[in-house]
């Protein structure tokens, strides 16, 4: 059959894009022990994680602590979204993150965390210039031109990624190695902690969906075991 249509035309052009995108990431989750090739300027795999004698932590294309929004930016560009997000129940915070990270072959969100006090938020969010309703629950604001200065200056202090794929236990140990402790979540969550590389891992069995934490290694139990430790409320 004969496709005429521009428009079909542009859907299968679209399509073998996606096809070839996703290639590297499909053969890798046929082949967990086989390593990815990277492509000319690929960052390092999510699993590349690594530590100076001082507790810096090297993961994703930044350094914490050390780097900044502005590093960020520098790397990533436009695709760098800054905005001031508050949800029902919660106090401002400043959402800051990578749509389409990439490195090893590997496709995921890259979300930054900062510490920024709240009353810098609140002049953030009242000297906006565009307000937009996310849902019911949570709105965004986006930054001055001013304030986006500001927030570039901002130190990371944490980096928390979320592969766009499947992950299941084989492969989580093939890339991660055993895990220091294996507590249990909600549900069929399990939290896999790896302190001296200050990451840890929750990881659904049921969905098989992941989001992995990294921060400074003296920041790792005030940041990422103490919460899991909280009783719940």
């Amino acid at each position: 059959m004969k496709i005429r249509s521009p428009f079909a035309w542009a859907l299968v052009a679209s399509l073998l894009v996606l096809l070839v995108a996703l290639a590297p990431l499909l053969w890798q989750m046929l082949n967990p022990g086989a390593a990815p090739r990277a492509r000319p300027g690929d960052l390092p795999a999510p699993w590349v994680i690594e530590r100076s004698k001082t507790g810096v932590v090297s993961a994703f294309g930044l350094q914490v602590p050390g780097a900044t929004l502005a590093d960020a930016m520098q790397r990533w560009g436009d695709d760098l979204q800054l905005a001031v997000i508050e949800s029902r129940g919660l106090g401002p915070a400043l959402e800051a993150y990578v749509e389409r990270w990439i490195g090893g072959g590997i496709v995921g969100k890259l979300v930054l965390a900062t510490d920024v006090a709240p009353e810098i938020l609140a002049r953030w969010r009242e000297r906006s210039p565009r307000r937009q309703v996310i849902d019911a629950q949570a709105q965004r604001w986006a930054l001055h031109r001013d304030d986006l200065a500001l927030a570039l200056r901002m130190p990371i202090v944490g980096l928390s990624f979320l592969p766009a794929s499947r992950i299941d236990k084989a492969l989580l140990s093939a890339r991660f190695g055993a895990p220091a402790e294996d507590r249990p979540g909600d549900g069929s969550v399990h939290h896999w902690l790896y302190p001296d590389r200050g990451l840890a891992i929750a990881w659904d069995e049921s969905s098989g969906k992941a989001v992995m934490q990294v921060v400074a290694i003296a920041d790792f139990d005030r940041r990422l075991r103490a919460p899991l430790l909280a009783p719940a409320r």
